[in-house]
């Protein structure tokens, strides 16, 4: 079977499993697994700026470090369920992270933000699937991604709080040896 036939076999191996599925969900389920996939990309980035022998520490370059591979693997959660529903996966060029922080506590402000856009984008997909009658949408960004997200919130918010109380060199020192072997959520 040549490229073409191949192609259009896949095509309708994947029409045989979609029911109920929206092309604006599927579209939608594409523009998250590119917003997971930046997100760890740029929580990665921030794990090796704390792991600089210049900044050196190691609790948060694990705690971002963790939280990318979460990223990646909600990216990776998104795709097997795009699959299952006959989608199409369409990935995009992730840009290089654009935040410049000097501090912890801005680097976490930065995560927090970050974990923001990422629900509202959730939220946004959650709705979509609901106007489209997609119980099926609607139960797994529920299960696998709403709660989290709203943990993961929480933690960075009081991570911000506890940094702002001991924001001197020392008081970072001890906030970074706390959350050492922590991962997100």
């Amino acid at each position: 079977m040549n490229f073409a036939g191949r192609l259009q076999f896949r095509r309708l191996m994947c029409l045989m499993v979609r029911q109920n599925f929206a092309s604006e969900c599927e579209n939608a389920i594409n523009k998250q697994i590119h917003l997971e996939l930046k997100s760890s990309y740029d929580y990665m980035a921030m794990a090796y700026h704390f792991d600089r022998s210049d900044v050196a520490l190691p609790g948060l370059y694990g705690f971002f470090k963790s939280a990318s591979l979460e990223e990646r693997e909600h990216a990776a959660q998104l795709m097997t369920y795009m699959n299952k529903r006959g989608g199409t996966i369409c990935l995009e060029e992730i840009p290089a992270p654009q935040f410049k922080f000097t501090t912890v506590k801005a680097a976490l402000i930065e995560a927090l933000d970050m974990e923001k856009t990422v629900n509202e984008s959730l939220l946004a997909l959650h709705a979509l699937a609901n106007e489209h009658s997609d119980p099926h949408l609607s139960d797994f960004l529920e299960t696998n991604f709403l709660i989290e997200q709203v943990d993961a919130q929480k933690q960075l918010a009081d991570y911000i709080t506890q940094i702002e109380r001991c924001e001197k060199e020392l008081g970072v020192h001890i906030f970074d040896n706390d959350i050492k072997g922590k991962d997100m959520h």
